[in-house]
């Protein structure tokens, strides 16, 4: 039987939803799609990489479920194509499915970071909104970018600019896909979940420690194990503050500030965004350090960990001063004063704002 997570959003709307997470359930996906009764027609968005694999099983398990009218689009993959051009493609595609039909459509993304967030921005903003659902195909789909409702596209040379909340209806989170993610990808989502154990939960970080090794070589039982207990903790933090805007949100943005920086710096072709945060994280427990807020055996412990689970750790051979120029167009920035998330112990951050910047150069310096 699935786990059922659920996500509680109800402000001045019920925008609840639930996360369906199990093993190899993706051909239960068109009845579980059909109990939301929120759309008869649908519309998939995925890349080349995931449609080899799980395209021809999805539309199989929708048409199971009883949806006869299926469309698709398939776009490149990578984060290059995180973009406003992506952006028009998929809503022409979408626009010919629909023409001159006004289906009920429910656009479901089929894939990792880059297909969720334009997908999900596409929902947000054809037809002044539809519903959509999100099926996470990498890691860092199912503990992290999967979840939340933050739909977004990179816009010149800021990451995630363009973009709106926008919740899904459901989340339907298969760990079989994993068998079919590469090892570079599987590594990406590894940081995003050492994040929830340095931000919220230190013996989530301490199984981290005893169990990279099983991790790193697909071990079921300890990625089953891992995987519900990071959605857990995204679900608490984003129904506490769906919007971004009390302050408790943010913390899942721990690595996120520089790394952000780095992925704009080398224009998105450098690192995933997986690798780019693992930098970041190290970068701010090293900031933390500095500041007087962490102990120095704690940032050796964060950097040893993300050493252990194959990710890059500095951000050697790029200019500082591109990095701090890219930082300054963040998202997190408020009247031009930076914030930063930054440990104070393994489970537990704060908020620091505007820290000089010749110390953040002194950091990526060193």
């Amino acid at each position: 039987m699935p786990e059922i997570i659920k996500i509680s959003l109800k402000t001045r709307t019920d925008k609840s939803y639930d996360i369906v997470l199990g093993n190899n359930i993706l051909s239960n996906l068109g009845q579980a799609v059909k109990k939301l009764k929120c759309g008869n027609s649908i519309f998939i968005i995925t890349d080349k990489n995931v449609a080899r694999f799980y395209l021809k099983k999805t539309i199989t398990a929708l048409k199971k479920g009883g949806f006869s009218d299926v469309g698709k689009v398939i776009i490149p993959a990578g984060e290059v194509q995180k973009n406003f051009k992506t952006y028009l493609k998929i809503l022409n595609a979408l626009y010919e499915f629909d023409k001159n039909q006004q289906k009920k459509v429910i656009l479901l993304t089929l894939g990792g970071g880059v297909v969720g967030d334009l997908g999900g921005f596409v929902a947000s903003s054809y037809r002044r909104g539809v519903n959509y659902i999100q099926v996470p195909t990498t890691l860092l789909g199912l503990v992290d970018c999967g979840l939340g409702g933050k739909t977004a596209f990179n816009f010149r040379e800021a990451k995630n600019l363009i973009g709106a909340f926008w919740q899904p209806k459901m989340v339907y989170m298969d760990t079989a896909v994993l068998n079919t993610l590469p090892l570079r990808e599987l590594k990406c989502g590894l940081a995003e979940a050492i994040k929830y154990g340095v931000i919220k939960d230190s013996s989530l970080f301490s199984f981290f420690e005893k169990n990279m090794r099983k991790l790193l070589n697909y071990d079921k039982t300890a990625l089953n194990k891992m995987i519900p207990v990071c959605a857990g903790i995204k679900a608490k933090i984003t129904s506490a503050d769906e919007r971004d805007d009390k302050d408790i949100r943010i913390i899942l943005n721990y690595g996120h500030t520089l790394g952000h920086a780095i992925e704009a710096a080398t224009n998105y072709k450098k690192f995933h965004h997986g690798e780019a945060v693992g930098i970041g994280m190290v970068l701010a427990a090293k900031l933390a350090v500095k500041l007087g807020c962490l102990c120095s055996c704690e940032a050796t412990r964060i950097e040893s960990l993300i050493r252990k689970a194959g990710l890059p750790v500095s951000a050697k051979g790029i200019e500082p001063k591109k990095i701090l120029a890219s930082m300054k167009r963040d998202k997190k920035f408020v009247s031009g004063v930076n914030r930063f998330v930054l440990p104070i112990s393994i489970g537990k951050v704060k908020i620091v704002e505007n820290i000089p910047e010749d110390i953040i150069a002194n950091i990526l310096t060193n």
